[in-house]
């Protein structure tokens, strides 16, 4: 399952955030079963926008979801003017599974 953490924070916490997310990755790194794909940031909107892209293995969705969640409050407890909305995200592939076609060939 793909999880996508979207955050927004005010340019003024830059330092802050990053600070709290290396720690967090330090003191309590993902278990084995979610894996961080990529991260991808960009200034507009409220300031700094990140997008966060985690793989949690088939079988683990409850125990990943709880440690992705876990380190979302703790950064919205840390920052303000934090902000974050976690999503399931789905390929192409799987998202024409759900409604029971089969994605075109690109």
């Amino acid at each position: 399952m793909i999880v996508m953490l979207e955050t927004t924070y005010p340019g003024t916490k830059v330092d802050a955030a990053a600070t709290k997310f290396l720690e967090r990755l330090k003191t309590n790194p993902p278990p084995e079963y979610v894996k961080i794909i990529d991260m991808y940031a960009l200034a507009g909107g409220d300031g700094i926008r990140a997008l966060l892209f985690y793989d949690v293995e088939t079988g683990k969705e409850d125990e990943g979801m709880k440690y992705i969640a876990k380190g979302t409050v703790n950064m919205l407890k840390a920052i303000e003017g934090y902000r974050a909305d976690v999503l399931v995200v789905y390929n192409m592939a799987e998202a024409f599974e759900i409604i029971d076609m089969k994605a075109p060939a690109v």
